[in-house]
């Protein structure tokens, strides 16, 4: 089989957050298969001979399913094409590249994979939050509050007990409610901090900042795609974030837009 396949992660969105790797890919290739987090910033370097497949699944609204992005990729690879999946932030973090690949090079497809940028660590940065710092946190989680079948993934709340710990919680903006009920089911310190932070890097970038107890009231003023971060590092941010992106106050809980 001739054809090639590139997972390529394309990080948050921010095109000067692609890695060389990934640009200089996108020049390889015949067809590019696109997740619907990918930034219309990015999909415009691609060149005008590229192919655009829009194969993204979004929550609440028609898309592919998995098995069959996995058989359109493998169908173009057999056809001799180079195929690049453009993944939005690292292809094997929550971004179901590990099931990608596995499918096709048990098939005899070549695949090569190209890291990028997580929003699990890169939006708290964008935040003015860092997600390990001496004093605040020693270590970190990074979660999904999302299972297969619309489940909600509960068996994380413990490690929102852990001291000098920061948990990252991916895909869980729609789920605030079961993770506040879930906290008081395992007595956890409604007082934690937390901060919601919406578009990472984007134009549109938005933080929203308070406690657990909070959660689901400072969520209404949240986007999709959004990353939620608990523990004490969020006090961080006022002292790290510069105070020329403050944009707006909301409710009393402090919002960030990119400039």
């Amino acid at each position: 089989m001739k054809g090639k396949v590139y997972l390529i992660g394309c990080g948050t969105g921010d095109p000067e957050l692609l890695t060389i790797k990934a640009l200089k890919t996108f020049n390889k290739l015949d067809i590019a298969l696109v997740d619907h987090l990918i930034s219309e910033e990015i999909i415009e370097l691609l060149p005008n001979q590229v192919k655009i497949l829009y194969v993204g699944k979004q929550k609440g609204k028609l898309s592919i399913k998995q098995e069959e992005i996995n058989k359109l990729i493998y169908e173009f690879a057999k056809e001799g094409l180079t195929v690049g999946r453009l993944k939005s932030g690292d292809p094997y973090i929550f971004g179901r590249g590990g099931e990608e690949c596995l499918f096709l090079v048990e098939r005899g497809v070549e695949v090569e994979v190209i890291p990028g940028i997580s929003s699990a660590i890169s939006a708290p940065l964008h935040a003015g939050i860092p997600v390990v710092m001496r004093g605040y946190a020693t270590s970190f989680s990074v979660v999904s509050a999302h299972l297969a079948g619309n489940k909600f993934n509960k068996d994380w709340i413990p490690l929102l007990k852990l001291k000098n710990h920061t948990v990252v919680v991916l895909m869980g903006l729609s789920r605030v409610k079961d993770i506040l009920e879930e906290a008081k089911k395992e007595n956890i310190n409604l007082n934690t901090p937390v901060a919601i932070i919406s578009n990472a890097s984007r134009k549109n970038q938005k933080v929203i900042t308070g406690k657990l107890k909070d959660l689901v009231k400072i969520s209404k003023n949240a986007e999709k795609p959004a990353v939620i971060v608990f523990g004490e590092v969020v006090k961080l941010k006022d002292k790290l974030l510069k105070f020329n992106e403050i944009h707006e106050i909301l409710q009393g809980e402090a919002v960030w837009k990119n400039s």
